[in-house]
């Protein structure tokens, strides 16, 4: 009877021998893998170039924000205090009454004020149930109330008109010019595509001058909207009557800027 043994254990060897080279074969196959890895990391040794674009836009103002004042003076501080609250009240729920108008409260200071010139010294308003220690007994001494609100609105022409309309409670002291958020907004997305085509064209001429083959961007940071570079508005005196100041918005330029580094590739 023939024998079937070494048969089979020739099979197993065979069958180790495959196992081996199948091993060899999946170790051969992570060393090429690591080696493209490792080529790829490699890329990062490229040269780097650091550059920087940006973009502006002139735009019109579209925002005024008028400053109201209410200013008294008097021996009693409490009753200046009231005078002024009353007046801010009254001229606060005017403009709230107006959709286009938006008010805010702005400075308030209560101070006594001496004949010898020195600085105003703010303190803290008292109560109505005050005594009489709040009147100025100080021979030459003087209280001081003074409260401000802000106007603000699109509608300039509707703005100033408030401003005539109160006078008599407060007074106009300020005006001032600004981009609306909304406004800002749209600017921004059109100078966030003209900052990045520029940054583009950049990157592209300097890959060009500097006889590479391409580009790959390494980093890249948006910088802040640069500071509004404003034109003087024209501000002509309020007429007679109730007619308001005739303002006029001034401009701004609006930056955006853009900085990064790039890989300079090989041709």
């Amino acid at each position: 009877m023939q024998r079937t043994f070494p048969q089979a254990f020739l099979s197993k060897a065979t069958l180790i021998a495959i196992l081996a080279l199948g091993g060899a074969a999946m170790s051969a196959t992570a060393v090429h893998a690591q080696t493209a890895t490792n080529t790829n990391t490699a890329q990062s040794s490229d040269p780097t170039l650091a550059l920087s674009a940006s973009a502006s836009e002139t735009v019109a103002q579209d925002t005024v924000t008028l400053t109201l004042t209410r200013e008294l003076r008097g021996e009693n501080q409490v009753e200046l205090s009231r005078s002024v609250n009353e007046a801010m009240n009254k001229v606060r729920d005017k403009a709230k009454a107006d959709k286009a108008l938006e008010v805010r409260t702005g400075s308030y200071q209560v101070w006594f004020e001496r004949d010898n010139d020195r600085p105003k010294q703010p303190v803290t308003a008292r109560g109505g149930d005050a005594k009489d220690d709040n009147t100025a007994d100080d021979a030459g001494g003087i209280w001081v109330a003074r409260g401000q609100l802000l106007i603000t609105s699109k509608e300039m022409e509707k703005a100033s008109q408030f401003a005539a309309e109160v006078d008599q409670d407060m007074a106009l002291d300020g005006i001032r010019f600004s981009l609306s958020r909304q406004a800002r907004e749209v600017i921004e997305k059109r100078l966030l595509a003209a900052t990045t085509n520029a940054f583009k064209t950049r990157a592209r001429e300097a890959v060009a001058a500097l006889e590479f083959g391409d580009y790959r961007i390494k980093s890249l940071r948006l910088g802040d909207v640069g500071r509004p570079e404003s034109y003087q508005p024209r501000v002509m005196a309020m007429s007679a009557g109730k007619a308001g100041p005739a303002i006029e918005a001034g401009k701004e330029t609006v930056t955006l800027s853009m900085e990064g580094e790039i890989f300079l590739l090989p041709k």
